[in-house]
């Protein structure tokens, strides 16, 4: 982000080069302002199709797809292989659990799948007549019997999805028919996807700590520490001291460290991979940040949902936004800067404002 934004459209051909940088968006059910995973892009390239990027994530063997990474995202493709080696979703594959019944229903499920790509759970339930959960429970959710199989292949890399439909459903698919599918990876040899995914995350941090570098994808600390000392004695990874940090840090050999940055307003949502580390965000930037979204009404600080604005090399304040679509506007509910931040960055905010509004069809912003 440290260039403004060019007032053209954007490409096809910049949006993959911006996936490819930062390698996952982070998809979550709320529907506030605009669904997590569409905002990223929004804050790094400006005005864009979101209808692009669906279709990016429904082709087949495109460039991105959905996997678990720091949570539930739409991934580069190609990393897909290693976080199933590497992730262990547990509360999600409960295979574990399953009956003769559910071991039945896996290989229904798989069949149909290869002759009807792009089946949510609920279409499959219908095709296969599984009957509705009623009373039953699965460790919190009324999960009915498809939805706790198509989970647990999915964690497992069997099905992929094509995309998700209108009502945000998955649209399951035979993993080979979503991505290429390297052979599977011994389980005594996991090494070399760790490597691929510790130097992915330190391509899109730029620079971090060991957690940060773990935390990117979710990955195991003590494994991630350990591995940075032999990517450092091998130089694939330099050890760098970074100016009022305690303790190491790590980029890759070559990174291009931008000798100003662009003071061009950004606003971050919640769900943005800048953002979603707030021990980094604290430890970098000095900047706390947590999602009150769970948090009573009355006990919260700054809003339901708050997107923490970045100006140059700063973060400089939140705002609780929503789009009242049903009217037209964009509501900045709240707004509060850091303590000192310049007036000119009130104007800034106003005009990052009007061009969110604009980009989500809406016709006026109420702050």
């Amino acid at each position: 982000m440290s260039r403004a934004r060019p007032d053209k459209p954007v490409t096809l051909r910049r949006m993959n080069s911006t996936l490819e940088a930062i390698a996952q968006l982070q998809i979550d059910s709320i529907n506030v302002v605009r669904r997590a995973h569409y905002m990223p892009l929004f804050a790094r390239l400006g005005a864009y199709d979101t209808g692009a990027l669906d279709a990016l994530v429904a082709r087949r063997r495109g460039p991105m797809t959905e996997y678990w990474a720091h949570e539930a995202s739409y991934v580069r493709s190609e990393l897909v292989a290693d976080l199933i080696t590497w992730q262990r979703r547990g509360w999600v594959d409960r295979s574990d659990l399953f009956t003769g019944k559910h071991h039945e229903l896996t290989e229904s499920v798989l069949s149909y799948l290869a002759e009807h790509p792009g089946t949510t759970a609920r279409e499959l339930s219908t095709a296969l007549d599984v009957q509705p959960v009623g009373e039953k429970q699965h460790w919190g959710w009324n999960w009915n019997d498809t939805k706790f199989v198509t989970e647990a292949l999915f964690a497992q890399g069997r099905i992929l999805a094509l995309g998700r439909s209108s009502q945000f459903e998955r649209r399951f698919a035979l993993a080979e028919d979503v991505i290429d599918m390297p052979p599977r990876q011994d389980a005594q040899d996991r090494e070399p996807a760790l490597r691929r995914l510790v130097l992915r995350a330190l391509r899109a941090l730029g620079v971090g700590t060991s957690h940060c570098i773990a935390e990117y994808f979710r990955l195991p600390s003590t494994q991630v520490a350990a591995l940075l000392r032999v990517l450092v004695d091998e130089r694939l990874v330099e050890q760098v001291e970074v100016a009022g940090l305690a303790g190491s840090c790590y980029r890759l050999p070559g990174a291009v460290i931008p000798r100003s940055i662009e003071p061009d307003l950004r606003l971050l949502s919640p769900f943005d991979s800048m953002v979603f580390n707030r021990r980094r965000l604290e430890r970098f930037f000095g900047f706390e940040y947590r999602v009150e979204i769970y948090v009573p009404q009355a006990k919260r600080r700054y809003g339901y949902y708050v997107f923490p604005m970045l100006h140059g090399e700063e973060f400089v304040g939140r705002v609780d936004l929503k789009a009242d679509r049903r009217n037209g506007v964009l509501q900045a509910k709240a707004v509060h800067f850091e303590p000192g931040v310049s007036p000119e960055v009130s104007g800034a905010l106003d005009r990052e404002l009007g061009r969110m509004a604009q980009w989500l069809g809406l016709g006026r912003v109420e702050r």
